[in-house]
This record gives C-alpha cells, sequence and structure tokens, in this order.
C-alpha cells in the first residue's frame, strides 16, 4: 500500500496534478484494491477536518491579512529599524528582526516574504545591496514566521498527530529566535565583505517614538503567546481575540484600510483555507489506510534496526525531509509524512512537540529551495530577480539554517526547556 500510494503521489506531481486531488485519486485506488466501501472515504474524509483547532488557521490567514492592510506591519518595521538599524547590514537586521515580529502575528512563511519584502527591499537597494542580496535576506527570514508562534504548520502537526498545540506554540519560541539570530549573524558577516547596508546612529528618541506608535501592534504577540503560555485561551481562541484585536486597532486607531477591503481579505482568507482542507481531507484517507495496513509500525521497526540513538535517527529523519522539502510544499509533506514519521520518532523517547517544531523547521527549508520552494517564487516576483541569481545569494544563509537545524538536533532541550518549564509551573 505505501508503494502505491507513493507512486500515485509522484505520478500525480509529475503531470502537475494538485496534490491534493492526487491524493484523493490515491484513496480511492487503495480503497478499489482493498475491497473497501467509497462511503468509507467519505466518512475519514469528514474526520479529517471535523476538528475544531483547524478554525486557528483561517482566523491566523485573516489577521495577516489585516495587519499587512491596517498599518500594524509598517509599524512594526519601523520599530525594527530603531531596534537594529545601527547594527552592521543595517536594514538586513531590519528586514530579520521585522519578520520575527511578524512572524508572531502572522504564521504564515509566504505572507511574511510578499509583506517584508514589499517594504523593505527597494530600501535595501538604495543602501548598497544588491536586488539579489536584499531579496535573499527578505525570503530567507521568512522561515521564522511558521516557527515563532503562531504557525499554521504546527497547527496542521498538532492535529494529524494529536500533540498539544498549545505546548508546539511555547516549544516554537526559543528555536525561532535562535533562527532570526543565526541570520543577523550571517547578514553581519555578508555585508562587512560587501560593504553593503549602511547602519544609522542608535537614538533612544526615535526608538520611543518608534515604540509609541507600534505598541498597539505589539500587544498582538502578547495576547497569542502570552495568553496561550498563561493559560488564559486555547490557541483558536488566541486567533479569534488577535484578529478581533487587529481589526480594532486598523479599523478605529490606525485607520489605513476602510471596511469595504475585509470582503477581499475573507474572500482570499477562504480560498487559502479550502485549499488546506481539502488536502487535510484526503491526507487523513491515507492516514487511515497507512494505519491498518501496519505501514507506520513496519516503518518504527524497519527504522530501530539502523539506529536507536536518538540524535542519529533525527538526522537521518531530517535528510529525508529536505529531500522531501525540495519537490514538495510545506502543507502537504506536513500532513502527509507527520503520521507516518512521529512514530518512529517517539518510539525512542523524542519529545513530539520537539518533533513538531523540527519538521517544519526542516520543511521551512524546503519553501527556500528550488524546484518548488514557494517562497522563493515569491521573492523572485517581489524582488524582480531571476531564481538563479536568488539562489546564489541564498547560499551563505542556507548554511546558516542547516548549522541550526544541527545544533537543534545536538541539543533537544533548547526546544522542550520553556514548554516543559511552563507546563510545571501550569501545574
Amino acid at each position: 500500500m505505501l508503494w502505491i500510494f507513493l507512486g500515485i503521489l509522484f505520478a500525480s506531481i509529475a503531470i502537475g496534478l494538485p496534490i491534493a486531488f492526487g491524493l484523493g485519486v490515491a484513496a480511492v485506488v487503495m480503497a478499489v484494491m482493498s475491497d473497501i466501501p467509497l462511503s468509507i472515504l467519505i466518512e475519514q474524509s469528514i474526520r479529517g477536518v471535523n476538528n475544531f483547532p483547524l478554525l486557528a488557521i483561517p482566523f491566523f490567514i485573516l489577521v495577516g491579512e489585516v495587519m499587512s492592510a491596517g498599518g500594524i506591519a509598517r509599524r512594526l518595521m519601523d520599530l525594527a529599524g530603531a531596534l537594529v538599524g545601527f547594527v552592521r547590514g543595517g536594514l538586513g537586521q531590519v528586514a530579520i528582526t521585522g519578520s520575527m515580529f511578524f512572524g508572531g502575528i502572522s504564521g504564515s512563511a509566504v505572507a511574511d516574504t510578499a509583506a517584508t519584502g514589499a517594504m523593505m527591499i527597494p530600501s535595501m537597494k538604495q543602501q548598497g545591496y544588491s536586488a539579489p542580496h536584499a531579496t535573499a535576506i527578505n525570503t530567507v527570514s521568512s522561515v521564522i514566521g511558521i516557527i515563532i508562534p503562531p504557525s499554521i504548520p504546527l497547527i496542521l502537526f498538532g492535529i494529524v498527530t494529536e500533540t498539544s498545540i498549545s505546548r508546539l506554540f511555547i516549544a516554537g519560541i526559543v528555536p525561532g529566535l535562535l533562527i532570526g539570530f543565526g541570520l543577523m549573524v550571517t547578514t553581519f558577516i555578508m555585508a562587512s565583505i560587501e560593504h553593503a547596508g549602511q547602519t544609522r546612529k542608535f537614538r533612544l528618541d526615535l526608538l520611543w517614538q518608534a515604540f509609541k506608535a507600534a505598541w498597539l501592534a505589539l500587544v498582538l504577540p502578547v495576547i497569542v503567546i502570552g495568553g496561550i503560555i498563561g493559560g488564559v485561551f486555547t490557541a483558536t481562541e488566541a486567533a479569534v481575540a488577535a484578529l478581533l484585536y487587529s481589526l480594532v486597532i486598523s479599523l478605529l486607531v490606525y485607520r489605513e484600510f476602510a471596511l469595504r477591503e475585509l470582503w477581499g481579505m475573507l474572500i482570499r482568507t477562504a480560498r487559502l483555507t479550502g485549499m488546506v482542507l481539502l488536502l487535510l481531507a484526503f491526507a487523513t484517507v491515507i492516514a487511515w489506510f497507512l494505519t491498518i495496513n501496519m505501514v507506520p509500525q513496519t516503518l518504527v521497526r524497519q527504522v530501530q534496526a539502523i539506529t536507536q540513538e536518538p540524535f542519529w535517527l533525527l538526522m537521518i529523519v531530517a535528510g529525508l525531509l529536505l529531500l522531501v522539502g525540495f519537490v514538495m510544499d510545506l502543507t502537504p509533506a506536513m500532513v502527509i509524512m507527520a503520521p507516518m514519521l512521529t512514530p518512529i520518532v517517539t518510539s525512542v523517547g523524542v519529545d513530539p512537540a520537539y518533533f513538531g517544531v523540527l519538521m517544519a523547521f526542516i520543511l521551512g527549508i524546503g519553501l527556500l529551495t528550488p524546484p518548488v520552494g514557494t517562497c522563493l517564487y515569491v521573492g523572485c516576483g517581489v524582488g524582480k530577480v531571476s531564481m538563479e541569481s536568488l539562489v546564489k545569494a541564498m547560499l551563505p544563509y542556507y548554511a546558516a539554517l542547516l548549522v541550526v537545524l544541527v545544533v537543534l538536533i545536538a541539543f533537544p532541550g533548547i526546544v522542550t526547556w520553556l514548554p516543559d518549564f511552563t507546563a510545571v509551573r501550569g501545574n
């Protein structure tokens, strides 16, 4: 059954069929071969999307839309400039810090690439950055948005593996900051080599002005992260609270978009949510087929025969996921691979929340690599550069991301200490 599924899936990719439909075709073929009534497929697909935490996805997508149009994103970027604009690398450092702020609200790497890139790339060119280098910084920093909570990939991981989404969110905070730090160090080094990126003198008065303009926007990540850590509400409730708050300050305080623009945002949110739910529905059917055919259990035994050392097992899994990321977008890769790989790593004592963050990070790297990398294509469009020049400019940043990945695998406590600490305090 596994080989039948993989064969149909990769054939679908090869002919350009959307992956969701490829999963549907595979499910029907597997049902016919197993003499299983097609009505069961409908039952399993409904079970896959009939899940309350999934409501967080459209709300967080809509939050990203509102913050981009309502002046929230621009104020956060201004604050980032006042905070780190004096560091060598200038606006490159600002772009990465801004992505860390943006990632704490939107949960989408693609939205981060489009929003920060449109604001930062023209200014970075004026400060001596080449177009590919400026685009590379804005594109690669988008991976932070799917690690720092809220995170749509972590929501999907939690649903398909039945892992606490709140724990996943808390586990993503420190790794997200570490990724941002690694990219800032790389930008510092590259700016020193290329003599690009003018710095500005640090001025406390400008920082205070930027903070006064952005403090209402900064409340958004506090609502999401602080509310979850404090046990005030669940991830889904945090999404609703963040949306209501962003609408209030955008419409009544900043007044930078009209209520009539909300209809277009709702349409775009519905389209993206529909794509995710259709994919999840068919992936649930596939996961059910593989489970009743003992595929995960068989994979666990075979991998354990190779090694039971967590570090080397995670290195093997990381290599596999990097290869998957080359040929498959993050969302389908997450919903397909997570149910198969999680039992393998948890069988040797790996925390599922830790693995969820690790998996989101690795597949996030896939968003930045050809031939399928979604953020790469968005970056090319925003920065008006060729794919070849952008990939070449991103090579040092690929290296930085891989170094951070190895550090996270070697020292899992970096990821787990905060959720463990908050769990102890909660008890």
